[in-house]
């Protein structure tokens, strides 16, 4: 009797499939890996901000480029990663909606993980969406960060153009015009994370030429990161009363801004930027903060 081959085609077919689904696996790591590597090639260039952006953005349409609809279900974690990436760095607000499919999909599938949750809610933060930071923390709980839903007020005129958001208490984010127009006033883009922003701030702090300054000349911005934390936020406000911190609403609000860096140093006069740097030496730079305040001396230099 002859052996019937169809066991074998069975088997065969099987096997196909096997080495197809693996080989598909293996090809989207090898993107992801190749495309977080040449990212943070790009990312530590210290070519400006817009530049590295366009850059990682390219690669990014290169490697990644799809409809969210399109995408197998095997490869939704690593296209969110890679989503996640380039939004990291170039705040594309564009690309939030394929970002949030991504996302539902996982969800639908029963794959998403409290690390994505997180890094999704994240990016909310970072693109100062908190009204739909809200919104997630309302659907899927407050699991992410153990994050609570803010009060948000934006009091800003039609025709501002440089805009920040203030702390309040009970959770209140407000956001409001910001004034430069008059006088000398110093804009320091930091974060309370970073060690060189906060020796400068304590330096900044313990200065009795700078002092009556701080209240209404020296003006402290977290530049969009992705380690919003409102409850840090206020306690440092509370420590530092003299120097609060407040958010930066978009980049786009700051074109003198070319590489966003911790600290950095903008000093204008009557609206106009007249000199910045970055950085805070080892031994400090209350020389350079004097000098862009145009002290001398003990002077009145609180009527400048």
């Amino acid at each position: 009797m002859k052996e019937s081959i169809w066991p074998k085609i069975l088997v065969w077919l099987s096997l196909c499939g096997y080495c197809s689904s693996s080989c598909a696996a293996m090809e989207i790591s090898s993107r992801l890996e190749n495309f977080i590597a040449k990212t943070d090639a790009v990312s530590t260039s210290g070519k400006p901000t817009e530049e590295k952006a366009s850059l990682i953005n390219a690669e990014y349409m290169k490697n990644f480029a799809t409809d969210a609809a399109a995408i197998p279900d095997n490869e939704l974690a690593a296209f969110f990663e890679a989503t996640q990436y380039v939004m990291f760095y170039t705040l594309d607000r564009s690309k939030l909606s394929l970002f949030e499919m991504i996302f539902a999909r996982l969800i639908n599938i029963h794959e998403a993980t409290s690390e994505q949750s997180g890094k999704l809610l994240q990016m909310y933060y970072a693109l100062r969406e908190f009204e739909k930071a809200n919104s997630f923390i309302e659907r899927y709980g407050r699991h992410p960060l153990q994050a609570r839903p803010i009060i948000i007020k934006d009091l800003t005129s039609p025709s501002s153009t440089r805009t920040i958001w203030n702390f309040h208490p009970k959770r209140t984010l407000t956001r409001l015009d910001m004034g430069l127009q008059k006088g000398r006033h110093l804009v320091i883009i930091g974060s309370p994370y970073c060690p060189f922003a906060t020796r400068a701030f304590s330096e900044i702090e313990s200065s009795p030429m700078l002092a009556p300054l701080l209240p209404g000349r020296v003006t402290v911005m977290a530049m969009p990161d992705f380690n919003f934390d409102y409850d840090s936020y206020t306690r440092w406000n509370q420590s530092h009363p003299s120097l609060p911190f407040t958010l930066t609403h978009r980049r786009e609000e700051w074109p003198e801004v070319s590489h966003w860096v911790s600290p950095l140093f903008l000093f204008f006069r009557d609206g106009k930027l007249e000199s910045k740097f970055s950085g805070w030496d080892k031994d400090g730079n209350l020389g350079k903060i004097y000098e862009g305040f145009g002290i001398a001396a003990s002077s009145d230099f609180g009527k400048r």
